[in-house]
């Protein structure tokens, strides 16, 4: 199923099955740009006479209250975001270690690759985070260069969302 989120970002798009969150689209100013994104789910349109079950019901919540400038912890179990079962070992770590950066602070992709086992996969890193299936619960805007620059970032919006997130965090 879909639901779309309209935040002050912008529609944000979330698949989920009953309980298990799927995927999330990080917000576009333009509801079809979040529609066409989800398209390769078999879905064209949000069904609203489907109730998601109390954890996806949680994290919608929690993503309004971010997107609206609060602070939010992420503590979704790891069963109600199955998505990760597709990810590599490799990605699970790097995953594993970007929800350990706290809310309004950045590391380095170099110290995402380091704590994931692999110091010298900086790159490595930035192609899982490309692959991010549930961002901002996966904190993947959080990364930045070692040089303090943004890096890069594939969502609608690309860097520019990057740095708006990270102002919202006061992370900027």
């Amino acid at each position: 199923m879909i639901r779309l989120l309209k935040t002050p970002f912008g529609w944000c798009g979330i698949v989920f099955d009953a309980d298990i969150i799927r995927e999330i689209i990080l917000p576009a100013p333009d509801k079809r740009k979040i529609l066409e994104r989800l398209r390769h789910h078999g879905s064209k349109t949000p069904n609203a006479k489907f109730r998601p079950g109390h954890h996806v019901t949680e994290v919608l919540n929690n993503l309004k209250r971010y997107f609206n400038g609060e602070k939010v912890d992420f503590n979704t179990p790891a069963r109600y975001i199955t998505t990760l079962i597709w990810s590599s070992k490799f990605e699970r770590s790097v995953y594993k270690t970007l929800m350990a950066i706290p809310y309004g602070r950045v590391q380095s992709y170099q110290w995402v690759a380091q704590k994931a086992g692999r110091p010298k996969a900086s790159r490595a890193v930035g192609n899982a985070l490309a692959k991010n299936p549930l961002p901002i619960i996966i904190p993947c805007h959080r990364v930045i260069k070692s040089d303090g620059s943004l890096g890069g970032f594939s969502a609608i919006g690309g860097t520019t969302l990057k740095e708006k997130l990270l102002k919202l965090e006061k992370a900027l």
